[in-house]
């Protein structure tokens, strides 16, 4: 009996062991490289200096700099972590990230990428010295104090360079810690018009309570109003400039007409490699340029290979379902490389379609609608506090569950052995 005694604790000790092993992970940094200190928003806020901010930006550009590199959507993760995670975003402190292209439109907002989405804050006086400054920066961070515009205080800001996932876009920068107004008069507007389709995004959403044969239909209306639109637009435009006529889609990422709430509409680009490439997501901005290649949801649909398929052509159209991220909900994040953003159910229509002046090229259109979650699993948690470099962020909860384990394991190995002493 003594030696079952011994063996049942021994398996319980070594279950104890392995179950802590294979949580280790969820502790550790991807690489195990990220060793330096990791400065937060708000360490950066509450010091407020030129070393302080310096490491705050230098924190995040490696962040971005391993997203870009990794591919899989993990620029889009980390980019929602930029706007919801208290690492990056000090709302208090007024301290948060900002990412502008060179032509100074905002790609993400640490507070504002709704509203701000493809707007140019370039003539912002903080942001033109800023750009001035990284002119002859030869990639390195740099910084000054402004003075904040609300209590006139003096702030620091850093900006940085960082690659894009778009070949041939050049440099995008990365500025920490400028605040400004969300109206500053000096922010250049992208210019949508007052132009009202016949059916809108909020048309969409009506429809879904009305019969899901209905909610189909309109939202095929929807985008083929999109469609039409593009198609004005590039027939206004001197010489027939298609290029202006899908600039001004970026207005697709502004609340309005053109999206409502968990409603919006994307656009790619066939490029003749079997990968469409976002040219426009209403609701991720950081998805432009990014080639959908074997971004695969849970269900293992491979999301871009399955819009080829129904709307890769010229004149061919139709549904495609697959689970993807709810504006919505926070809970249906995902964060792993290679996966869809989201676990939520979605039906989208899309649409290829070509213009008289390239008539060599597919623009794949197109808009979805979310099911009614089936469950509640999200996979992972955007609050975890561990600091991972680009979609490595811990699973908080296999973590916990791990813990729950060990201590599970150590409770029967020693009601064992009190039991057999009795």
């Amino acid at each position: 009996m003594k030696s079952f005694r011994g063996f049942m604790l021994t398996l319980s000790m070594v279950l104890a062991v392995m179950v802590f092993l294979s949580g280790v992970p969820a502790f550790a940094d991807a690489d195990g490289s990220h060793n330096d200190p990791q400065t937060t928003a708000q360490q950066a806020a509450s010091a407020n200096d030129e070393a302080t901010m310096k490491d705050f930006v230098l924190h995040a550009k490696r962040h971005l700099d391993a997203a870009v590199s990794d591919g899989g959507g993990e620029l889009s993760a980390f980019f929602r972590e930029m706007r919801q995670r208290e690492e990056w975003n000090d709302k208090e402190g007024s301290v948060y990230l900002i990412t502008l292209n060179r032509q100074g439109s905002v790609t993400n907002h640490g507070l504002y990428t709704s509203s701000l989405f493809n707007d140019s804050l370039l003539k912002l006086p903080t942001v033109d010295k800023l750009f001035s400054m990284l002119g002859t920066a030869q990639g390195d961070p740099v910084c000054f104090e402004y003075e904040h515009y609300k209590d006139r205080s003096s702030r620091w800001t850093c900006a940085v360079e960082y690659d894009t996932v778009l070949q041939g876009a050049g440099k995008s920068i990365l500025i920490a810690g400028f605040d400004h107004d969300k109206n500053d008069q000096n922010i250049v507007r992208l210019e949508c018009g007052d132009y009202t389709p016949a059916v809108t995004a909020k048309d969409v959403t009506a429809s879904q309570f009305i019969s899901e044969s209905q909610s189909q239909e309109t939202l095929r209306a929807f985008v083929k109003e999109a469609i039409k639109r593009i198609a004005d637009l590039a027939g206004e435009s001197s010489g027939g400039d298609l290029r202006s006529a899908l600039a001004k889609m970026g207005c697709l990422g502004k609340e309005g007409v053109w999206k409502s709430g968990s409603v919006y509409l994307f656009v790619m680009r066939d490029r003749a490699t079997g990968a469409p490439t976002v040219i426009i997501n209403g609701n991720n901005p950081e998805l432009t340029g990014n080639d959908f290649v074997d971004i695969l949801d849970e269900d293992g649909i491979d999301v871009g290979a399955a819009i080829l398929e129904i709307a890769g052509e010229t004149g061919a159209g139709g549904f495609v379902e697959y689970k993807w991220d709810n504006p919505l909900i926070e809970e249906d994040d995902l964060t792993i490389p290679g996966m869809s953003p989201g676990t939520s159910p979605k039906i989208s229509y899309v649409e290829g379609v070509s213009f008289p002046v390239r008539p060599d090229t597919v623009f794949i259109f197109g808009s979805g609608i979310y099911k009614p979650l089936e469950a509640t699993d999200s996979g992972t948690s955007d609050n975890d506090d561990g600091c991972a470099i680009a979609g490595t962020s811990g699973n908080l909860a296999g973590t916990v569950f791990n813990l729950f384990l060990i201590v599970f394991s150590f409770c029967i190995a020693f009601w064992w052995n009190g039991q057999s002493r009795k």
